[in-house]
């Protein structure tokens, strides 16, 4: 029997963030440059740069942050949840 504070019967876990935008454009580097340089899919940087992708590949994780020159705490975030 699960209690009333067991993290199964909680609804709102968080969720992660891309900042992947914010960096891209401080940097100046457009999302075809990145599909230029890393040979990655237009449609899948787009979706990192506008953080709609769903499941994560270390990879492409990866190879932002080598074109970048950031680490991925730069492009992405835990943002806990609202109470």
């Amino acid at each position: 029997m699960l209690e009333d504070n067991s993290i199964f019967l909680y609804k709102d876990y968080g969720k992660i963030v891309f900042d992947l935008k914010t960096i891209m454009d401080k940097k100046g580097i457009t999302i075809s440059k990145i599909v230029k340089i890393t040979g990655l899919h237009h449609k899948v940087v787009r979706r990192y740069y506008e953080g709609t992708v769903e499941r994560y590949d270390k990879e492409v994780l990866s190879k932002f942050c080598f074109v970048l020159g950031c680490d991925l705490k730069d492009i992405m975030h835990y943002e806990r949840p609202k109470k």
